[in-house]
């Protein structure tokens, strides 16, 4: 049998190991008996007070038949466990849905549990617990309806994996800090100083302008500097950087009889050329820090070259790292200015309200990871509570079979918040795709804090709404199903005692006609 989270895999077993317990001490208690004694007094006392004529008593005790016997097919489908339905940890198994960063999700288990739930916290969970026939196949039938649903559904690309990722790609080494810093200071400083005195208007830098973006001179891997001749194609380090080789017809500051340890790269070899390029140890500290960043992003975007892959991994990393090497404003985002003369000009163009739409989207994408990481939780444990107290609602329902349904409602009902989540996952990856056409735009979001923040806080705003809205929904609905179930099956077992209630009223009115002539006379 599959269940839907990992942590389920322990509630479920818990769960119904707590139902046993509690089925026990009410047997040994003599509780359940008390509904049978019920039905007897019940079927004694409305017949006897309806008059002592006709055939009250056969009619009575034909009714407490019909009663005793649903109560005892009760006790047998949905309240004694039962040996012939075992729920087995070994079968016990959960399969995550697969993404972008794992399309091949390895199946759960309880003795391979994927999580930390096994490790402490749920250690010694039952091997085998016996369940009721009925609910067992409540279990079965939720299970396999949910798994069936979401495969029958699109497959959701969940591009909310790469958002998380992308945020966790930073640079830790401190060696490759400070060769960033090196780099900043010594090649992008320069060429951004000469291309702002410049301003070149050249067609070729128009054809890098509308292939990278507006913003491309903005951050360290600018192609406007790498592929425009007299930027980092000239531009040099003034001092040896370590892991390049000394040239002898580069490194001409040298004599050729003296060689230094390590020679002098141009700007553009040293971001971009062989293992030892900036940029290629900037995508190697994104795979480290952040699961296969640069292999999600190929991923995600085929459609891009494999530079424009490259240089959204790097600046990903270059965004999220923590801007020490200088205390240029350029260096916060590499996008644009964050002194006082940037606020001031900032509340002019409405500053302030964008601000406010940066605090709540911030909040908005806090609040909606720690929901969507909660909810499995809050389902699983829920679920746990639904069994751990079934058999006080089966003895306190008299064993109706109306409860059954009703149960068995109620349990499906929170199983199948499952696919309302993936469904809601569905549509909140289509609104990205929808809202971010151009996949170049949708890979550097996360490299350039500040921009698009309205589409971002609207996408949270909505996934947060379906994720907690659909299942609120559902519940609902089905609250209200769940009353007419119940009436319906009470006037379909109406007309089982249909028979007894109508003997009792005419033994009534029997009774009183022959006292009130026994009076007369």
């Amino acid at each position: 049998m599959s269940v839907d989270s990992y942590l389920e895999l322990f509630t479920t077993l818990f769960g119904w190991a707590f139902y046993g317990v509690l089925w026990d001490v009410l047997v040994s208690t003599g509780i359940v008996y008390l509904p049978f004694l019920g039905i007897l007094i019940d079927n004694w006392r409305e017949p006897a007070q309806g008059g002592e004529f006709g055939s009250v008593t056969g009619l009575s005790l034909r009714r407490m038949e019909i009663d005793l016997f649903i109560a005892l097919l009760v006790v047998v489908l949905a309240g004694q466990p039962a040996a012939l339905t075992p729920l087995n940890a070994s079968t016990l198994s959960y399969v995550p849905q697969p993404t972008t960063a794992d399309p091949t999700p390895t199946t759960a288990t309880t003795t391979d549990p994927q999580s930390t739930y096994g490790v402490t916290g749920f250690t010694g969970s039952p091997a085998t617990v016996n369940l009721p026939v009925w609910w067992y196949a409540v279990l079965s039938m939720s299970s396999g309806l949910n798994h069936a649903v979401i495969a029958g559904l699109p497959a959701a690309s969940d591009l909310r994996t790469y958002e998380q990722q992308a945020r966790l790609a930073t640079i830790t080494d401190p060696r490759l800090r400070q060769a960033v810093s090196d780099f900043f200071s010594h090649c992008y400083i320069p060429a951004r100083s000469k291309y702002q005195a410049a301003q070149p208007a050249t067609p070729a830098i128009t054809v890098l302008l509308d292939t990278y973006g507006d913003d491309d001179p903005d951050w360290l891997g600018s192609h406007v500097y790498r592929q425009t001749p007299g930027y980092y194609d000239e531009l040099r380090p003034p001092k040896q950087v370590p892991g390049w080789p000394y040239n002898a017809l580069r490194d001409t500051e040298y004599d050729p009889a003296d060689p230094p340890e390590w020679g002098k790269p141009t700007c553009k070899q040293w971001w971009e050329e062989g293992t030892e390029s900036l940029r290629q140890q900037l995508i190697n500290a994104a795979d480290a820090t952040a699961g296969g960043l640069s292999g999600l992003v190929v991923t995600i975007a085929p459609v891009l070259a494999s530079e424009q892959q490259q240089d959204a991994v790097a600046r990903t990393v270059l965004t999220n790292a923590p801007p020490i090497w200088s205390s240029n404003d350029l260096v916060a985002g590499n996008t644009a200015n964050t002194g006082w003369l940037a606020t001031a000009e900032n509340l002019v163009k409405g500053g302030l309200a964008a601000g406010g739409v940066v605090t709540a989207s911030g909040l908005f994408a806090v609040t909606m990871t720690a929901v969507l990481q909660a909810l499995p939780m809050v389902q699983a444990l829920l679920l746990l509570s639904i069994y751990a107290l079934l058999p006080m609602i089966v003895v306190l329902s008299r064993y109706s079979i109306a409860m059954m349904v009703t149960g068995a409602m109620a349990i499906f009902t929170v199983k199948f918040w499952t696919v309302l989540w993936y469904l809601a996952m569905w549509v909140d990856q289509n609104l990205i795709g929808a809202m971010y056409p151009d996949a170049n735009t949708f890979l550097l979001i996360f490299a350039n804090p500040g921009e698009h923040d309205a589409k971002r806080m609207l996408l949270n705003m909505i996934t947060t709404s379906l994720y907690l809205g659909l299942p609120l929904l559902w519940s609902g609905m089905m609250a209200w199903a769940g009353i007419h179930v119940g009436r319906a099956i009470s006037a379909a077992s109406a007309p089982l005692t249909l028979p007894s209630e109508n003997a009792g009223r005419q033994g009534a009115a029997i009774g009183k006609a022959a006292v009130s002539r026994a009076g007369r006379r």
